[in-house]
């Protein structure tokens, strides 16, 4: 034991530090990405998990930048780097100098993951998507300001219908790439009043594997999340799947399929505001020629209040004219009858006394009875005016009735005038619509028919 050499803590140390950075200088590790931290000075803290074993590792700020890909936990990769001891917590640690995914695998495992979790935030569920707008003001896109994708969006809605779009320039692969999305998110959402977009666009073209991992950040997909205006996703091909595809409003599965779901085809709009226009024009044309054909058929039930007037005049003018012809009679007999008679003064006084007042009674009853006449024939006039009101076929389909017609506008009252599938044309009392005849059932027993009868005015 006496020639086992002693060391201080601090010999001990350097020792050991020399001897394990000497056996392993620059080594390639592979592990399980846990306890992730990113610090704010852009240094990476994390370790490198196999089984039960656990190593240590940093990775400073200028190897950090080079990363090209997002670090997470869960994620198998393979650290390059030189392994040191610290002395001061007795451990050792791998100063990561560069970083590459282990396989395929590793990241669609993470991914879906990331997947999962975020679904059971609910940040995929249907009841969040907003609307994509029919005919937009405005187009924001989201991608590279230099690649064809920008020019296919803007040849794309230029042939459907000319749009104002709004470029956001970003890069769309590479480790900055999430935060320029983030960023032109934001930029759009600030925006006010008619200078912000209808809806977004977020399109990258096709690309490796990899180059496609920006659109599966975390953050960025909470920011489409986020987002107050519709997004439409469109990164890749259509066989290229990425978490925004997800959160987004609407996925297209090309940018130029993007540009077709945010904007209508300007033509074809045209040719139904067209059809539209000169079908109303025909149902004008049609409901006056049908309300002018009621009007004349209702005609033929009204009789004329001038017309009634003068006959209700003359009736008045022959009654006072026989009134006169009456009291001229009386009084021509009653003189007769003086002529005939030698009576006293006294009672031709009485006499003629007692015949005014027959006659002035006779006269009152005679106008009395015109006048009850005349009263009777109005309220009958009056009468049959409501009549015909409250016969009004109107009248009757606001009581819930309805007013069936062929094809060839005309009424249909019996079952044995419908055919089978022919076109009907449904009038009610706030409109009409058309329907086909599927099928109909005759009644067991005859109902007999009943002509209506309108009372006419009587005339005196």
């Amino acid at each position: 034991m006496m020639n086992v050499p002693e060391f201080t803590v601090a010999e001990f140390s350097r020792s050991l530090k020399l001897v394990v950075e000497d056996s392993f200088g620059y080594v390639r590790i592979k592990g399980e990405v846990t306890g992730f931290k990113r610090a704010s000075s852009g240094h990476l803290y994390f370790s490198l998990k196999e089984d039960d074993a656990v190593l240590s590792s940093v990775c400073f700020k200028n190897s950090a930048d080079s990363i090209a890909f997002e670090m997470a936990d869960g994620l198998q990769v393979v650290a390059s780097g030189r392994i040191t001891t610290f002395a001061g917590r007795s451990n050792y640690q791998i100063v990561v100098e560069k970083v590459e995914i282990s396989g395929v695998g590793a990241i669609l495992e993470m991914i879906e993951k990331r997947r999962q979790k975020l679904a059971g935030e609910g940040l995929f569920d249907a009841e969040h998507k907003k609307t994509i707008p029919f005919f937009p003001q405005i187009i924001g896109v989201i991608t590279s300001e230099t690649g064809a994708v920008i020019q296919d969006i803007l040849h794309r809605v230029e042939a459907r219908c000319p749009t104002h779009i709004k470029l956001y320039p970003s890069a769309v692969q590479g480790k900055d790439a999430p935060k320029g999305i983030i960023a032109g998110i934001k930029y759009f959402n600030k925006l006010k009043n008619e200078q912000r977009p209808d809806v977004l666009i977020i399109a990258r073209g096709g690309g490796s594997f990899e180059d496609l991992l920006v659109f599966n950040d975390e953050e960025l997909v909470r920011a489409v999340f986020a987002s107050e205006i519709p997004i439409i996703s469109a990164v890749g091909h259509e066989t290229d799947t990425t978490l925004i595809d997800f959160v987004s409003d609407l996925r297209a599965p090309t940018p130029t399929a993007a540009a077709e779901f945010a904007t209508p085809v300007l033509v074809e709009l045209k040719n139904q505001l067209k059809y539209c226009v000169e079908k109303l024009e025909s149902d004008q044309k049609k409901f006056f020629v049908e309300q002018k054909k009621r009007l004349e058929n209702l005609q033929k039930y009204l009789l004329d209040p001038k017309k009634i007037l003068m006959r209700m005049a003359e009736n008045f003018q022959s009654l006072q004219e026989k009134l006169n012809f009456l009291t001229q009679n009386i009084f021509d007999k009653n003189q007769q009858k003086l002529n005939s008679l030698t009576i006293s003064t006294r009672m031709i006084l009485f006499k003629i006394n007692f015949v005014e007042q027959k006659i002035i009674h006779t006269s009152e009853l005679l106008k009395s009875g015109v006048r009850r006449l005349i009263e009777n024939d109005l309220i009958a006039l009056e009468n049959l005016g409501k009549l015909l009101e409250l016969g009004h076929y109107q009248k009757i389909l606001k009581r819930g009735f309805s007013l069936i017609k062929n094809q060839n506008g005309k009424l249909i009252a019996s079952i044995a005038d419908v055919k089978m599938k022919e076109e009907i044309t449904v009038e009610m009392n706030d409109g009409e619509f058309q329907s086909y005849v599927l099928s109909f059932k005759k009644n067991a027993r005859n109902v007999a028919k009943k002509d209506l009868v309108i009372n006419q005015p009587r005339l005196i």
